[in-house]
């Protein structure tokens, strides 16, 4: 029955997206729907079906990005970083403030769902364990891909002047911390595994806490990961 669909309002929050991204999945029928009186309604056994498979699919299964399908440039660190995503004085004193700090570097305030959707997915990834990946360094990051949240990778860096505590193996203060988001988890592994690479290599740390500006930083990641 008309009555039992959901609007795209409820769907929206269901799946923590903007009612624009519903709407659009909804145009490209990714999410089935029924226009109903000039308005899209949902049944909500279809919209817990999907959000079931965008949580579950297996990395070999998840659609294959544009950039596969053509001769397109290859996934970098240095194209998803911008040095307006970036913020070389982090004031925040705790992990959760840090954590909507960094956010706020990739979703605009205005943009309250979304920002709200992001840091509570941030939040709960650290809960289950610390993003800390080596001495001073942390990559935050969601379990599941950012549907609807990014259209394409992402990545926020922010510096904090003396580090805090972020539950870090060593007990150390993390300084550097580098935001990852990505639309599916195939983009989002890729650039965990490029940055896992470069973290490795010796005074890379030194370098970044040399960089006196967001363009800085983008030049010692471009660099590094120049490095074979």
């Amino acid at each position: 029955m008309e009555s039992q669909l959901l609007t795209i309002k409820e769907v929206a929050e269901r799946l923590n997206l903007s009612e624009k991204t519903v709407g659009r999945l909804a145009q490209k029928s990714d999410l089935p729907g029924t226009k109903v009186g000039g308005h899209w309604g949902f049944r909500p056994e279809v919209v817990a079906a999907w959000q079931s498979r965008q949580n579950n699919v297996p990395v070999s299964e998840q659609p294959l990005p544009a950039s596969t399908t053509g001769v397109t440039e290859a996934l970098t660190l240095v194209g998803a970083l911008n040095p307006l995503r970036m913020n070389l004085n982090l004031m925040s004193a705790d992990k959760d403030a840090v954590l909507r700090e960094l956010a706020m570097l990739v979703i605009p305030p205005s943009e309250k769902r979304l920002l709200s959707a992001l840091v509570k997915a941030l939040k709960a990834r650290e809960e289950l364990c610390s993003t800390c990946v080596s001495e001073g360094v942390a990559i935050p990051h969601s379990r599941n891909a950012l549907i609807g949240v990014v259209d394409r990778p992402v990545i926020g860096y922010g510096r904090h002047p003396t580090g805090l505590d972020f539950a870090a193996l060593d007990g150390k203060p993390v300084r550097h911390f580098f935001l990852l988001c990505a639309p599916n988890v195939r983009e989002h592994l890729q650039l965990l595994a490029r940055l896992a690479r470069i973290l490795r290599q010796p005074a890379f740390c030194e370098r970044l806490d040399a960089a006196a500006t967001p363009q800085d930083v983008v030049s010692v990641i471009q660099e590094a990961e120049d490095r074979p």
